[in-house]
C-alpha cells in the first residue's frame, strides 16, 4: 500500500509539472461554490438522462457522472488589499501569491445565465494551496518540485482541502496546516494520495461544486454542449 501511494505522489509531481508548463484553459475558483442546477446523470442502467441534482441520491453512485479527470495549477496574485488576480509565468520579488494545485472529477456544463458563455467543471475534488510571498523574481510558481527547490526563496504555508467528497475517515485525514517545509508538502502529497483512495468508500456523501471555469471559445457553437443552465 505504501509503494502505492509512493507512486501515486510521483504521479502527482508529474502532473504538477507537465500543468505548470502548458496551464489549463480552466481557472480553479478560490472558494468553490454548491451546484443547484441540471446535470447529465448516469443513472443504474448506465443511461443518461438531465436531471436536477437535489433528484438524485447523493452517494457515490454519481461519481460516474462525472468522467471527467483534471489536473489544474492557478496562481493568484495578491495585492495590498488582499485583491486576487489570476497571474501565469514567474514570480516577482517581494510579491504575494495563492497557488492553488487542483485534481478534479468533474462534468463540463455551459452556464449562459449572464450572457457570456462560460464553461464550468462541476463535480468533486482535492486541491493543495500554497500560499506563498517570494524574496526572489523568476520563480516558476506552478510547479510543485521547483517550489521545494527554492524553498529558501520563498516563505508562506500549503493545505489540503477537499471539496464535495465527505465522510469520516476522510476527514480525519486532513492535515492541519503547516508552515512551507518539505516535510509539509509531502505530507499534503500524502493526504491527497490517501483521500483520492477513499473517494469511492461506500459511507462517502457526494455534494457536487463549481470547481472552475473557463470563458468558451467563440468558435464551438453552443448547441454542440450540454446547457444546464439557463
Amino acid at each position: 500500500m505504501k509503494n502505492c501511494i509512493s507512486l501515486f505522489i510521483v504521479s502527482i509531481l508529474v502532473n504538477i509539472a507537465v500543468c505548470a508548463q502548458s496551464f489549463t484553459d480552466y481557472t480553479a475558483l478560490t472558494t468553490p461554490h454548491q451546484y443547484a442546477g441540471k446535470i447529465l446523470y448516469l443513472n443504474n442502467e448506465f443511461k443518461s438522462e438531465i436531471v436536477d441534482i437535489h433528484s438524485v441520491i447523493h452517494d457515490t453512485s454519481l461519481l460516474r457522472s462525472f468522467p471527467n479527470l483534471v489536473s489544474n495549477v492557478t496562481i493568484y496574485e495578491s495585492n495590498s488589499k488582499g485583491e486576487l488576480s489570476v497571474k501565469v509565468g514567474l514570480s516577482k520579488k517581494k510579491t504575494s501569491y495563492e497557488v492553488i494545485y487542483d485534481f478534479t472529477q468533474s462534468q463540463t456544463i455551459v452556464d449562459s445565465s449572464t450572457g457570456n458563455e462560460t464553461s464550468l467543471l462541476v463535480g468533486v475534488g482535492v486541491r493543495m494551496v500554497a500560499k506563498l510571498r517570494t524574496d526572489k523574481a523568476g520563480l516558476n510558481l506552478g510547479s510543485l518540485i521547483g517550489l521545494v527547490a527554492d524553498l529558501d526563496k520563498v516563505q508562506g504555508s500549503i493545505e489540503v482541502r477537499v471539496t464535495g467528497v465527505g465522510s469520516r475517515k476522510i476527514n480525519d485525514i486532513i492535515p492541519t496546516p503547516s508552515d512551507l517545509s518539505p516535510s509539509s508538502i509531502a505530507t499534503a502529497l500524502q493526504a491527497v494520495a490517501t483521500i483520492k483512495s477513499l473517494i469511492y468508500n461506500s459511507d462517502t456523501i457526494i455534494t457536487p461544486q463549481i470547481l472552475a471555469y473557463s470563458k468558451l471559445d467563440t468558435s464551438i457553437k453552443s448547441e454542440m454542449l450540454f446547457k444546464a443552465i439557463n
